[in-house]
């Protein structure tokens, strides 16, 4: 069978050969023009008829028999035009506020969502007008075309695109993104929904409710039940032969109620069949795996006596790629656990700096719903796309026969294998009586440790060939960025620290590192207490998250300059200059400020006399007044001190000018004016040396 423009098609020897309709009935369907015919037979070739057009009875046997997968979802125009926006998601989640705090991290989805939804938006309207001026027909006016395009957004799934766009002010918002970009979308309203209910019957509905129940009735225990209620009522009495037929037919209402979701879904629901990703990076799934290898654990109580047990079992999170089932990462714990989980994404992280040099990302992940609560934060910050899995449905988990497959092919080969697990049939398990005799020989919790590292390097080792074939080299979506890395994955000492001029200096594993930051707002920080968050392979750079988490700095390893000028290196000039730019940055940031603040504040000040004459005598911190130089032109004055007057030191190390040696020479000047000076009182340092 196949699909022929969307339409799910069957030839005629599919039909009868299956035993679904004999030859006659399929020409008489034809005949009377019932059976609709998509593709006509002619020259060898099988005429192809259309699946939904069978009467019911024909086509439901037809989707029984036939693995047929589901058709996609109808996208829109308009879905069809979005993209991904990697310069969005980098965008918000570098983005501050004025004072300097970051974005949350559902906001950020939200708005990240928003802006591929308006340039969809942008791309569909040009391609509107566009195609309307060629045909020579005039375009929908504005409000027509936005409501069009509002019913579209509307109807987009949630899951992918998270967005809150209003339906009635979508003009507005589009034109002031197309005026504003990305900062456009943030600090907007929000939207709810409302979901919908439904009802149900009768004398059936008591019938099928009985039939039901998960107490799983008899034909006859219903039947006793139901003609209880219909003597009392009037009803007609039914058989236990007739309740079974009826059973029969209503097997998918009843079914739900014995059987239960898991059950029933995984027996009635039509099973998906998939293909993998065509390139490595594409689609990340994880689960938890109870390895079936027995360790032995000796524990000893409050009055000091040692048991021991045999049957100790470890759990392994592996994270799959799924374009040919790669280990991309793993962690091994005693239970499966957000933490384990976290290690294990860190794992994979550290992994693919192995496999391309830097840090990546999945393009999309899949998650079940186990601890969705605290892990939601760390899917997010690891994909940009998420896919969550419908829970208890193995199915849907590529990692569940990897898992079989790892248990064949390496486990049961060890002579401390466990079985095949307790659901397992008879006769497939380990023999019991052997481990029983061998149980003192069973391995350590080290050596299973070690064991199932060298199953996962094995695996690794047999795929890496194949799985590097399948990566395109294209990392330009797909890099994880440092800072998110660390504040998720980074470990840290939970102390609170401040800094210094010399930056941040924590203790990692008993060795004071100092850490510094070129960001001017970091520097407006130096009241805040900071917490340290690092990679303990790689210590060049560490994030420092604020007391109140409202501000989030990526810290890199301070550089130690050498005193001597013939130790120095290149990297070491540039690094001064670095600095020393940074400093000058800051330092014209404030006379900046200072300038402009300064007109206003003497305006405001007009009438008050004590504070107009402490503005008017306010320098500019760094920068002196204009000064004359030779051309007869003005220059301002370098910062650092540079053209100011010498200082000269005291006896007793302070600072002072020589302001006293300049009025004994205006002292004379006068007196060669005027007449004889009057003798100083004082006699100029310079003199008294």
């Amino acid at each position: 069978m196949q699909r022929v423009n969307g339409v799910l098609c069957a030839t005629k020897d599919e039909l009868i050969a299956s035993s679904i309709v004999s030859d006659s009935n399929l020409e008489k369907l034809v005949s009377r023009k019932t059976l609709q015919i998509v593709v006509r037979g002619c020259r060898g070739r099988q005429a192809q008829y259309a699946v939904d057009t069978l009467p019911e009875k024909y086509k439901a046997e037809v989707y029984k028999r036939f693995d047929i997968p589901p058709m996609d979802r109808v996208k829109s125009l308009l879905e069809q035009l979005i993209r991904p926006l990697p310069e969005a998601v980098s965008y918000y989640h570098s983005y501050r506020l004025a004072d300097g705090r970051c974005l949350p991290s559902d906001k950020i989805a939200q708005y990240t969502a928003e802006a591929q939804i308006l340039e969809a938006v942008s791309v569909y309207q040009q391609e509107h007008y566009s195609k309307r001026g060629k045909a020579g027909r005039r375009p929908m006016g504005k409000g027509e075309l936005y409501g069009w395009l509002a019913d579209m957004i509307q109807a987009l799934p949630q899951e992918e695109y998270p967005h809150k766009l209003p339906k009635s002010r979508l003009q507005e918002k589009h034109e002031a993104y197309q005026r504003d970009g990305y900062e456009s979308l943030i600090h907007k309203g929000y939207q709810n929904q409302n979901a919908s209910k439904t009802g149900g019957d009768e004398q059936s509905a008591l019938l099928l409710m009985l039939l039901g129940q998960k107490n799983s009735l008899s034909n006859s225990q219903v039947a006793r039940l139901y003609n209880e209620t219909a003597r009392r009522l009037g009803w007609e009495e039914l058989t236990a032969s007739a309740i079974g037929k009826i059973a029969k037919t209503n097997h998918l209402l009843i079914d739900a109620g014995r059987k239960g979701q898991t059950e029933y879904r995984a027996r009635v629901h039509t099973a998906i069949r998939r293909t993998k990703p065509t390139r490595a990076m594409s689609y990340w799934v994880h689960d938890g795996w109870t390895v079936e290898l027995y360790y032995q654990q000796t524990t000893t109580d409050k009055r000091g006596t040692t048991k021991t047990v045999y049957d100790c079992r470890l759990v392994v999170v592996i994270i799959l790629d799924a374009s040919c089932s790669y280990p991309i990462g793993y962690a091994i714990g005693d239970r499966e656990c957000p933490q384990l989980i976290a290690q294990a994404l860190r794992n994979a992280a550290h992994h693919t700096k192995e496999l391309f040099g830097v840090m990546c990302h999945p393009r999309e992940m899949q998650y079940d719903h186990y601890q969705i609560g605290a892990l939601s934060p760390l899917y997010k910050a690891m994909s940009n796309k998420l896919s969550p899995a419908r829970a208890k449905n193995a199915r849907a988990k590529l990692i569940e026969p990897y898992f079989s497959r790892l248990n064949k092919t390496y486990c049961q080969l060890l002579p401390n294998w466990s079985g095949y697990g307790v659901s397992s049939k008879s006769g497939k398990g380990t023999n019991k009586d052997a481990l029983n005799a061998l149980r003192h020989t069973t391995p350590t919790r080290a050596e299973v440790e070690g064991q199932i590292h060298t199953i996962i390097a094995q695996e690794r080792a047999l795929k890496r060939e194949v799985y590097m074939s399948l990566f395109d080299g294209d990392i330009t979506d797909i890099q994880l960025e440092r800072s998110l890395y660390l504040e998720y994955w980074g470990e840290t000492s939970g102390r609170f620290i401040g800094q210094s001029i010399y930056g941040l200096a924590t203790t990692i594993y008993g060795e004071q590192l100092y850490y510094e930051s070129f960001e001017k707002g970091f520097k407006a920080q130096a009241h805040q207490r900071w917490q340290v968050y690092y990679d303990p392979s790689d210590l060049t750079s560490v994030l420092a998250v604020s007391e109140d988490g409202q501000y989030k700095f990526l810290l890199e390893r301070k550089h130690l300059q050498p005193m001597a000028l013939e130790d120095q290196r290149p990297e070491d000039v540039a690094h001064l200059e670095r600095v020393r730019t940074h400093q000058r940055e800051i330092e014209d940031w404030v006379d900046e400020k200072w300038r402009e603040m300064l007109p206003k504040a003497l305006e405001v000040a007009k009438g008050d006399t004590v504070t107009q004459r402490l503005l008017e005598g306010s320098p500019v911190p760094f920068r002196k007044k204009k000064r004359a130089i030779d051309n007869d032109t003005t220059a301002d004055v370098e910062p650092f001190g540079r053209d100011e007057d010498p200082l000269i030191a005291d006896s007793l190390g302070q600072c002072k000018d020589n302001r006293y040696d300049r009025k004994l020479q205006r002292e004379g000047a006068e007196d060669n004016d005027n007449g004889p000076a009057p003798q100083p009182k004082k006699r100029s340092i310079l003199e008294r040396v």
